[in-house]
């Protein structure tokens, strides 16, 4: 993401037309709008029913590096140098690179920058950090992800017990509370058959 930040300050009580126009680029590898086939959209503050826009204060690029295949091939200037710059973003290989440096000097500039930047220790190290730090973010999202379903089902099931059998005793809740998201499911599944809270929460044999 690449914003664009006004410089000016608004206070209190100042004029809004102080504000100059802020736009904000999204380069995106995975969709955001699978059923947008466009590589370049623009969203605006507009009416819901007239389409008249609110102004021109605030506007978002999104560029769906998934759409450069499928979209309509350029046909202005500007179109061609994003669309350059996407297949710069996606190149897989130097043979693609050395095409795009050939058809621009921009792209000759890009390509030797990230030849020299490959180079350097300093930033092979960032490079490392950064894909750690990714790795560790995704492992913890999707703990928090389990985690939250397991407390879903949890509550769930209290809630269903409780409704069956009046209040639950503490020592019933603990082994909910410690209890894997397998075995919520098999108590759940129990809970309008059985005639007891001893009953749904008895061993499997």
């Amino acid at each position: 993401m690449t914003p664009a930040i006004s410089p000016v300050h608004v206070g209190r009580g100042d004029d809004y037309e102080q504000l100059t126009p802020t736009a904000v680029i999204v380069w995106l590898v995975a969709p955001l709008f699978p059923e947008l086939d466009r590589m370049h959209s623009i969203f605006e503050l507009r009416e819901r029913y007239t389409h008249t826009l609110f102004g021109d204060q605030l506007t978002f690029h999104v560029l769906q590096l998934s759409a450069l295949c499928t979209s309509p091939r350029p046909t202005t200037g500007y179109d061609v140098i994003v669309e350059r710059w996407a297949r710069f973003l996606v190149a897989r290989d130097d043979a693609e690179l050395d095409r795009l440096a050939a058809e621009d000097p921009t792209m000759k500039i890009a390509k030797q920058t990230l030849d020299e930047l490959s180079q350097d220790p300093a930033i092979h190290r960032m490079a490392r950090r950064r894909a750690d730090a990714v790795k560790l973010y995704k492992k913890d999202l999707a703990a928090c992800r389990a985690e939250g379903k397991r407390e879903g089902k949890r509550e769930l099931l209290l809630e269903l017990l409780g409704l069956r059998f009046g209040t639950v005793p503490p020592h019933t809740r603990a082994r909910i509370e410690a209890a894997t998201p397998e075995r919520l499911d098999a108590w759940a599944k129990r809970v309008l058959t059985a005639a007891s809270l001893d009953e749904v929460l008895a061993a499997e044999t």
